[in-house]
């Protein structure tokens, strides 16, 4: 516990630094997760009572939403150096088993799932999500126990359920097992009512509404996404004809009901609201994950009724993106909606390629509206770019030079890579413009370097053929883009180790001295 004290486990940013941040994490991030309830934790950090291993993880969730201004005053360098301090911070809290209160530790470990391991490393989301599935059925909230206190009851469904959300979303994504049976579970579905302890009572009606319903269908999204999974994606299973028509039929009677207020704008003809668009563009994945091989396999262009589902649904998601763009706040939307995005981005692609005409210059319209979608999360998430990159590599020369020059601004660069060795003379718009990202020329030598040093297994992606780009492309999201996060920054946490940019600020109410350790001054 000295340990930790000294290297500042038990330390917080000043007041008003950590009031910022928790503002943020529950503007941005509390109406989808709802796992902490929002005035107990309020009040618990005005009396200094909090957990500093829930605070700690509070912080770092809210560390990835907060202001340009709020980051530069935690003086702390960039959102991703802030983000690890944060979550070291909790981990080693954690790892030192001082939080005694298992809900705590709960709700604690659920939001470090939100860490962005790089890539074979340990202790990734789904490292986090394993722990926090074991606590949770160790403490029976995957089962219906009629538990007495219903505040407290109603946390521990919305806690169980976000579990499930989060793991059947990184789990898929993955392309790996679900560790959550649903066989195994009898614990009630949600509903609105169990979130009446969730927010402050002074939060908006119309506001709280949205997040009550927003939370409720991501949950039945989720059930609908194992379905899809379990039908389509389990060793030796093929999705076939009765399983899909019967899951789309289950979607299409879902959206009719869905209360007016998660509603898109098409629908209602008024403005939509943040959750409702993350909302449909999950139910849209949905489609596209059940008809993706319909449309791949649609080569001709034949316009066939199945096929189309999936290209409709891609359109819909990105006609969403469009609308949410001019707001300034699709950065502030979950990590899932990365994946979402992706995929959507693989339907129009694909459709472009077989295109001609209007339709060819709505597909690239639609494809730009998905990188550009993707260039906000990079804001908060820090997605990488060489997926997007392998894309341009099988858009036609014009269309990738055209592309290049019009998202240079937004830093995504289409730089298409001929076969053979690459160098920075050799890219192919290095000639057109006056000046070149070297970021993502860099970025495209590297992975250059990785197709000649995986030539002996075939992984050679400037050799592939269409059908080949097209199969990787659409496979699960693999690697450094794994379960929707994106790849890591380059960057080392050594950058820590004596560095004066991270202050020890001090927040005694919050340090363990009852437990035997000085407070640090």
């Amino acid at each position: 516990m000295e340990a930790l004290q000294a290297e500042g486990a038990f330390s917080f940013p000043p007041s008003d630094v950590r009031i910022a941040l928790i503002e943020a994490y529950f503007q941005w991030f509390h109406p989808h997760f709802a796992v902490v309830d929002e005035a107990d934790l309020w009040e618990s950090h005005r009396q200094g009572t909090i957990s500093p291993l829930l605070l700690q993880a509070v912080l770092f969730i809210g560390v990835i939403h907060c202001e340009e201004q709020t980051l530069r005053n935690l003086g702390w360098g960039n959102r991703h150096r802030a983000r690890y301090i944060f979550y070291i911070r909790a981990k080693d809290i954690y790892d030192a088993s001082y939080e005694t209160n298992k809900l705590i530790v709960l709700q604690a470990v659920f939001l470090m799932s939100f860490w962005r391991a790089g890539a074979l490393l340990e202790k990734d989301a789904r490292h986090w999500l394993s722990a926090a599935i074991s606590l949770a059925q160790t403490k029976a909230l995957h089962r219906s126990t009629g538990e007495t206190d219903e505040k407290l009851a109603k946390l521990k469904k919305r806690l169980w359920w976000a579990i499930y959300v989060r793991e059947r979303q990184c789990g898929s994504a993955l392309g790996l097992p679900n560790r959550i049976r649903d066989e195994d579970c009898d614990v009630e579905a949600l509903t609105t009512a169990d979130y009446d302890f969730a927010f402050l009572p002074t939060a908006s009606p119309i506001d709280a509404e949205r997040y009550k319903d927003y939370g409720v269908g991501m949950m039945q999204l989720a059930i609908f996404l194992g379905k899809i999974v379990d039908a389509g994606y389990l060793p030796n299973r093929t999705l076939n004809p009765k399983d899909r028509t019967a899951i789309r039929d289950e979607l299409y009677a879902w959206k009719q009901q869905l209360p007016l207020v998660m509603r898109v704008s098409v629908d209602t003809g008024a403005d939509s609201s943040f959750q409702a668009s993350m909302l449909h563009l999950a139910y849209n994945n949905l489609l596209m994950l059940l008809y993706r091989s319909h449309f791949i396999n649609d080569e001709d262009g034949s316009a066939d009724t199945e096929s189309n589902v999936a290209l409709q649904a891609a359109a819909r998601n990105s006609r969403i993106v469009e609308d949410m763009l001019p707001r300034a706040n699709i950065g502030h939307a979950q990590i899932h909606v990365i994946t979402n995005l992706f995929n959507t981005l693989c339907i129009h692609v694909a459709h472009l390629r077989r295109s001609s005409g209007i339709n060819r210059t709505l597909a690239e319209h639609r494809a730009k509206l998905c990188l550009l979608g993707l260039q906000e999360l990079q804001k908060t998430w820090e997605v990488t770019n060489w997926v997007l990159q392998l894309f341009f590599q099988y858009l036609d020369r014009s269309t990738a030079a055209r592309l290049a020059m019009e998202a240079d601004d937004i830093g995504i660069s289409s730089v298409a890579a001929p076969s053979g060795q690459v160098t920075r003379a050799s890219t192919p718009f290095a000639h057109q413009l006056d000046k070149v990202d070297a970021a993502d020329v860099d970025a495209m030598l590297t992975m250059q370097q990785m197709s000649n040093n995986n030539q002996e297994t075939g992984m050679t992606p400037w050799s592939w053929t269409t059908d080949e780009a097209n199969q990787y492309l659409f496979s699960q999201i693999e690697n450094d883009f794994a379960f929707g996060e994106g790849g890591m920054l380059q960057w080392s946490p050594n950058e820590l180790v004596n560095s004066a940019l991270t202050p020890n600020f001090s927040f005694a109410d919050l340090h363990p001295s009852e437990n035997g350790v000085t407070s640090a001054p």
